[in-house]
């Protein structure tokens, strides 16, 4: 790496402004010229340089070091939690006392992934803002990792447009042949495939995850094979293709069985349940979802307990359906959950007897425009539906046309390319 952008880099990271850095030695313009490699300045110069950042003025690569970061990385990737801190701690102490600028470099962004693994996203935001001032001095490799990582930094915050325009910006570094493994490969393709079932593409999402799925396995990865099979057998189902949701469902139990994996199984059940709800076999569904809960702890329960609820009410079963509301409210009280707090909310609302003027408020100014401003387009149509039903039901045609032109947009959104 350039001795400019080396320069550059240190100062951000240490915080120091360019005056800070550039003061009794040279002038901030001159500093800003070599940072930028647009001059060469001289040894003496850079030496100064050097010095107040307590770097090397030459750069030695580190090889052990590298193979170190990137044992890491994968770990992250495949979610061995056991020891990541430990070696995260561990590799903090061995950068510090590094002289090798792209290790450093590498460590950042893992440092970075490693942030959003633990949910540490306050913290994230704060080393992604200093990523974002020093990006352009990275090799493609490094770039490609930006890409990704910010791809999963904005799906995590749903806003899953955004985090789509990274992960493709990553996808394109695969195809200029850089040296990436294959389980790296998949693991793209599967978050790309993740990002697009958030947005509803379900034809682009089941291309996305047979890219992935082959990949893992090649690899016998059954883990991520499951994944893979769970993310088909829901996007089958949006295309109504019903045999094919549940045979890519039987599949993941099949392996989730054989690991014994509590977690996975809890989500195969709920899905198989959802496959149920939608063809209107509502006993069915709420049996599955009963299942699910067996596998899922209280504050992991809340999608499958919503949807108890909603099977209950479509079979006109007030009581059992407010039993479900009271159950969910529960668990929000120590498992606070906003979109699910709506959600509940509105069931109690329509279990009653006469909708308020109260209830009409709250669809329109609060539970709609988080869903749009979510792009949770499923819920969009469902409650613009009802809203444009409830307008109909009291005769105010202008207000129904305004609810069923914000279904036809999020349709269109929903079926577009």
């Amino acid at each position: 790496m350039e001795i400019g952008s080396r320069i550059r880099f240190y100062r951000i990271q240490q915080n120091k402004t360019q005056e800070e850095l550039s003061r009794g030695i040279i002038s901030t313009s001159y500093l800003s010229k070599i940072e930028n490699n647009q001059t060469t300045a001289s040894i003496e110069v850079l030496d100064y340089l050097c010095n107040r950042l307590d770097i090397n003025l030459i750069e030695e690569e580190e090889i052990p070091l590298m193979k170190s970061l990137f044992d890491w990385y994968h770990d992250i990737v495949h979610r061995k939690h056991d020891h990541l801190k430990k070696r995260y701690i561990d590799l903090q102490k061995e950068i510090l006392s590094s002289s090798d600028t792209t290790a450093m470099i590498y460590f950042v962004l893992f440092e970075f992934r490693y942030l959003l693994t633990e949910r540490e996203f306050a913290e994230a935001d704060s080393k992604l803002k200093k990523i974002n001032l020093y990006k352009d001095i990275f090799e493609e490799k490094m770039t490609y990792y930006y890409e990704k990582f910010v791809g999963l930094h904005h799906y995590l915050q749903s806003k899953y447009s955004t985090a789509l325009l990274h992960l493709k910006g990553a996808e394109r570094f695969l195809t200029k042949h850089l040296p990436f493994e294959k389980w790296e490969e998949a693991d793209l393709y599967y978050s790309i495939a993740l990002t697009l079932s958030q947005l509803r593409k379900a034809a682009l999402v089941i291309q996305y995850t047979h890219f992935a799925l082959n990949i893992y396995q090649s690899r016998y990865d059954l883990m991520r094979c499951a994944e893979c099979q769970i993310l088909l057998g829901i996007n089958y189902l949006r295309c109504e293709e019903h045999t094919r949701s549940e045979e890519s469902y039987l599949l993941a139990r099949k392996i989730a069985e054989q690991l014994n994996d509590k977690s996975l199984l809890g989500m195969i059940y709920h899905n198989m349940g959802y496959l149920s709800s939608i063809t209107k076999k509502y006993e069915q569904a709420i049996d599955r979802y009963n299942e699910a809960l067996q596998f899922k702890d209280k504050n992991e329960s809340l999608s499958t307990i919503f949807s108890i609820l909603y099977a209950y009410y479509q079979l006109e079963n007030k009581e059992e359906a407010g039993k479900w509301i009271i159950e969910g409210k529960h668990i929000l009280e120590n498992n606070p959950n906003q979109e699910y707090h709506y959600h509940f909310k509105i069931y109690e609302y329509l279990l009653q007897d006469n909708l308020s003027s109260e209830f009409e408020y709250f669809m329109m100014e609060v539970v709609i425009p988080y869903f749009i401003e979510h792009e949770k387009q499923q819920y969009i149509i469902e409650y613009s539906e009802l809203m444009a039903s409830y307008f109909e039901d009291r005769h105010k045609y202008k207000s129904a046309v305004q609810y069923y032109q914000i279904v036809c947009s999020a349709l269109k959104k929903t079926y577009a390319n």
